[in-house]
């Protein structure tokens, strides 16, 4: 009966079912349930991928680790991705089946997003961070893993086996959705990121949220269709069976005399393997089906050989959601009136690896070829390591000029010094000590541009205290010497004013939200006679002068006739309040005494636009404009440093100059494209011709343990880069990423004399086509 229904059985999948040809025939026999899976995974790509592109600057700016803590976080989490595929597999092929895997790990997936993006909204200062972030996390990183090696072979269990050409379109499919996916978020929600909500200059509970939100809606899209699905039992799990054949191997050699010697130490898991008790045996009719499949571990030996240096690709590759998006916070995102974030650039990677996939394929590999260079797969991987290698070098390059804009930093035993000078026709020659003396030049007129800055370095004991003198040619111009104190590691600020000389400690940071900010503080050298009137709250004594806060708010124009139309507190990206404030000695030229009447207010991020000064109480309720304009900076990444006095002691008109303390952002974001451009064509090169020739070289059976491999690969490719920024051994990046350049170039050295002797390409198309015989007929005898 079974044979004979078998004969006229004309559902898909039977022997007379022949595979579609046309596109029309195709689409009637097409799995319609396919396309949730593919909507399914076009949504959870974009919640990881999403997630992940804001996930560095999130660390740096809302948890507060440092750019090296960062860098390690984030490519731990990237070490549980790739490692709980593992977990995911063994717990689809041998215990629940792919479909309960994907449903019960999604919601788990989706609860760790929706902790994630609630954890978010706190403040940085709260009690929740990091533990709640860092749990979502684990939970995500688990899930996306989970269900990694579940989806894309669910989907292929849809159609029978001997459908290849439909099954080959659903993956072409199924990748294009991955990539779809990535694309568009990588690319919206650092713009969600930038946004400002809940009381804060950024947005990333709407950046996490957004993902949450997808992740979910990805869940009942793959729930939709389970009336539909094709759900597979599980299986023997061949991971395990593959461990448990290495296992026995092992404990029969180690057990075994001399005189049960093996030619190879795997077939010593044959010690009591009958032929004629295996009913696989039987199938083949004499062959013995352990001797094949110890044969097909041995080959497997032999890929896993060949990715040895594997890891040290992903090590580089996926430090461009890290190391390459911190890099670009200190360059110049401002293109052609554009503004491009530092974590949008990786959008560059997925739109490239789009086209360069085709290209590469129809005109790269076969001009190459036409040359007389025969491309196998391992020569392709040992080009693109070499690219790889490159890329990093370019990177490296950019760094070098990046560094030219960086704060200096003094050493254990320096302090820095910066003297400004604002008295409007003033020239001074300085001498500190026994140096060599310098001129301080300030030319007439109160033009910010005019000013003069100088930066000195001292080196010594932790404290010290320095002769600076100040002379010149001019009877009207003061000639003095300071005695400044100076603790070692800071920087400090030294101000020349018409109201005396001042000098205070200052903070070389530059702006690191990656929102395109400057920063600016405020020297404010007022006395309180000199303060108007109409600031008629308690907010001045002649002892310690302004006691208040400076407000700045953003205006459309240059003259503004009501603080209250534009003074708006707490609204993120048009009002910042200067509060943070420490005392300042103001000494006099003449008589050397001081007054403590000036404040120094703390430096504050600031987005690019025209703002005005306002005087302002604690409570922000009372505003007073001051009269000095409009305060504009458009360089992005500077840090400034505003200085506010009268304009001579006799005089109530009020001076306002600034100066640069740290130098803008000053190399393009457009820089970077050489190094993604590389590196992309390195990844077409490497990692998927990588992933191919592992594939193809391993046995139809092994397959799924090489897919489980491969991913795997990544996870301790990342594990390095965490083991090198723990160690903390780089202190400039530049030579970090020389050093990974040299690294990868040294690994590719070693995967071209292995691949030297990697002498015969596996062939397992008869297998295949018999295995795809064997899987028709199980698959109608499980119908029947």
């Amino acid at each position: 009966m079974g044979a004979t229904h078998l004969q006229n059985d004309p559902r898909p999948g039977s022997p007379i079912d022949h595979q579609p040809t046309t596109w029309g025939e195709m689409f009637k026999k097409w799995p319609k349930q396919t396309f949730l899976i593919v909507g399914n995974e076009l949504c959870e790509r974009f919640s990881f991928y999403g997630m992940r592109a804001v996930l560095t600057l999130y660390f740096f700016n809302i948890l507060g680790f440092t750019q090296s803590s960062s860098t390690v976080l984030f490519h731990a989490f990237t070490v549980i991705c790739y490692t709980s595929p593992l977990l995911g597999s063994i717990l689809a092929d041998g215990y629940i089946g792919k479909f309960w895997t994907i449903f019960f790990v999604s919601i788990f997936y989706s609860c760790g997003q929706i902790l994630l993006a609630f954890s978010s909204i706190a403040p940085s200062e709260s009690s929740h961070h990091p533990f709640l972030d860092l749990l979502g996390l684990l939970i995500v990183g688990l899930g996306t893993g989970g269900i990694k090696p579940c989806v894309s072979a669910f989907g292929g269990d849809q159609f029978p086996a001997h459908y290849t050409r439909m099954i080959s379109i659903f993956f072409s499919m199924f990748y294009f959705s991955i990539n779809a996916g990535s694309l568009i978020s990588m690319w919206l929600t650092p713009h969600m990121r930038s946004m400002s909500c809940f009381g804060n200059d950024s947005c990333y509970p709407l950046a996490f949220g957004i993902p949450a939100f997808l992740m979910i809606v990805a869940t009942l899209v793959f729930m939709a269709g389970s009336y539909w699905y094709k759900k597979v039992p599980p299986k023997e799990n061949i991971i395990f069976r593959v461990i448990g054949t290495i296992f026995t191997a092992l404990r029969n050699k180690l057990s075994s005399s001399s005189s049960h010697h093996r030619s190879h130490w795997l077939e010593y898991s044959l010690n009591g393997h009958d032929c004629a008790m295996s009913p696989e045996c039987k199938a083949l009719h004499g062959n013995c089906a352990q001797r094949r499949y110890i044969g097909d571990i041995k080959q497997l030996f032999r890929v896993i050989v060949m990715m040895i240096p594997v890891p040290m690709f992903w090590a580089l590759y996926d430090q461009q959601g890290s190391t390459w998006v911190l890099q670009a916070i200190g360059m110049d995102g401002n293109v052609w009136g554009w503004e491009i974030l530092p974590d949008q650039m990786g959008v560059l990677n997925a739109f490239l690896i789009l086209f360069f996939i085709p290209l590469f394929q129809s005109l790269v590999y076969p001009a190459i070829e036409r040359c007389g260079f025969e491309l196998t797969m391992l020569r392709k991987m040992a080009c693109g390591g070499v690219l790889t290698a490159l890329a990093f070098f370019v990177c490296g390059v950019v760094q070098l000029f990046v560094n030219s804009s960086l704060p200096y930093l003094p050493a254990s035993n320096e302090a820095h010094l910066t003297i400004i000078n604002t008295l409007p026709t003033c020239d001074f020659k300085v001498q500190i000590d026994s140096r060599e003396p310098f001129d301080l030049l300030r030319t007439t007129g109160i033009n910010p541009e005019d000013l003069v800055i100088k930066p000195i370095s001292f080196s010594g004991e932790s404290m010290f205290q320095p002769n600076i003198t100040f002379t010149n040619d001019s009877p009207n111009c003061p000639k003095f010497t300071a005695h400044p104190t100076f603790i070692a590691t800071n920087s400090y600020v030294m101000t020349l004013t018409p109201n005396g000389w001042t000098y205070n400690s200052v903070k070389p940071q530059k702006p690191k939200s990656g929102n395109g900010e400057f920063g600016i503080g405020i020297n404010l050298i007022v006395p309180c006679d000199k303060i108007p009137s109409s600031v008629t709250w308690e907010s001045c004594n002649g002892t310690t002068g302004y006691s208040g806060n400076i407000a700045l708010c953003k205006v459309e124009t240059d003259t503004v006739s009501d603080a209250e139309h534009i003074c708006t507190p707490g609204q993120k990206g048009k009002f910042y309040s200067l509060s943070k404030s420490n005392h300042l000695e103001v000494h006099d030229y003449v008589k050397g005494d001081s007054s403590s009447y000036g404040k120094s207010y703390e430096a504050v991020d600031v987005r690019p636009g025209k703002y005005k000064l306002f005087y302002t109480d604690e409570a922000q309720k009372n505003f007073y404009a001051m009269d000095l304009g409009t305060v504009e900076q458009t360089h992005m990444g500077g840090v400034y440093l505003m200085t506010i006095s009268t304009k001579s002691n006799g005089d109530s008109d009020i001076l306002a100059t600034t100066k640069s303390l740290v130098c803008h952002n000053r190399v393009s974001i457009l820089w970077q494209i050489p190094q993604y451009v590389i590196i992309t064509a390195g990844e077409v090169m490497f990692s998927i011709t990588g992933l191919e020739f592992a594939y193809s070289e391993a046995s139809p059976q092994l397959k799924s343990v090489v897919q489980a491999l491969w991913l795997f690969t990544t996870a301790v490719g990342d594990l390095i880069v965490v083991i090198i920024f723990m160690l903390n051994i780089f202190s400039d990046v530049a030579v970090q990423m020389f050093v990974f350049s040299g690294i990868m170039l040294l690994v590719i050295f070693v995967f071209i004399l292995l691949a030297v002797f990697y002498y015969e390409y596996a062939d397992y198309s008869n297998e295949s086509e018999v295995l795809t015989e064997k899987m028709m007929v199980d698959e109608e005898h499980t119908r029947i």
